[in-house]
């Protein structure tokens, strides 16, 4: 997946914050370690209570558009609900917090969903701030969920990534090949996904750092990387870009998830 949204972070972001004001940390941020062990821990560590942080934002805008004294004068008998928040299971007509309710769900997958899409957008701009070093590393080992014949088969299907990957990429013939090229990543890859299948590329199109089809090269190239979440190598120079939005990208990581769990508890 490129990013958060399953429909692409397209959204027009006039009226939200600039990019100074969402990444006021850059400077102390570009001197982080870029070992790839690092970044995974910086992960762990950060995420839980960054997901605290982004559930108690979202429950502040909720409490804005709650109704004031909305059990007032209500005709409904026999209600008993005592915990008053977004997943009561209210009656579902003639009451108020059931339309707040109801409220919540449009408001989320709306505006506010929007929103983070805009505030999205401003992350990955920022990406053009900084400039690829050449160091190949994404060139000389990409990694894939799928394998080769499964790829191909999701580009005859019109998946755009996949056409894109295999336009250019390659597979390994060993994973041994795979390791070799790039240890640290190869080793923290298999961690993560221990419980997973995943399958390595290569691009042949290189001569030692340099693409030999640069100005033809597809998306899936000029976009790298597709995720400010990603684990880049650590050579990477777009590791400065990452550090810098770390926080922001989990947060509206996070609110992105939290979104999913309230639609699928009120649809």
């Amino acid at each position: 997946m490129s990013n958060f949204f399953s429909t692409g972070a397209n959204a027009n972001n006039d009226g939200f914050p600039n990019s100074g004001s969402l990444f006021p940390h850059d400077e102390n941020n570009k001197k982080q370690d870029n070992s790839l062990d690092s970044q995974y821990k910086d992960l762990q560590l950060n995420y839980e209570q960054i997901f605290i942080e982004a559930a108690e934002s979202i429950r502040r805008e909720l409490e804005n558009l709650k109704p004031e004294n909305a059990c007032e004068n209500c005709t409904i008998k026999n209600c008993d609900i005592q915990k008053k928040d977004a997943f009561a299971p209210y009656p579902a007509s003639g009451c108020k917090l059931r339309d707040w309710q109801m409220q919540v769900l449009a408001f989320l997958t709306g505006d506010y969903r929007q929103k983070l899409k805009a505030e999205y957008k401003l992350i990955m701009d920022k990406k053009n701030e900084y400039e690829c070093n050449m160091c190949a590393d994404c060139c000389k080992l990409a990694v894939s969920e799928y394998s080769y014949d499964q790829l191909k088969q999701r580009a005859s299907r019109g998946d755009k990534f996949s056409a894109d990957f295999v336009s250019v990429f390659v597979p390994y013939e060993t994973e041994e090949e795979a390791k070799a090229v790039n240890p640290e990543y190869f080793e923290l890859l298999n961690k993560l996904v221990e419980d997973s299948k995943i399958y390595y590329y290569h691009c042949p199109k290189l001569e030692g750092n340099l693409c030999t089809i640069y100005e033809s090269r597809p998306d899936i190239c000029k976009e790298y990387p597709h995720n400010p979440l990603k684990l880049l190598p650590s050579r990477c120079s777009f590791n400065e870009w990452k550090n810098s939005v770390s926080h922001h990208a989990m947060l509206l990581k996070a609110k992105v998830d939290i979104i999913g769990f309230y639609k699928q508890k009120l649809s």
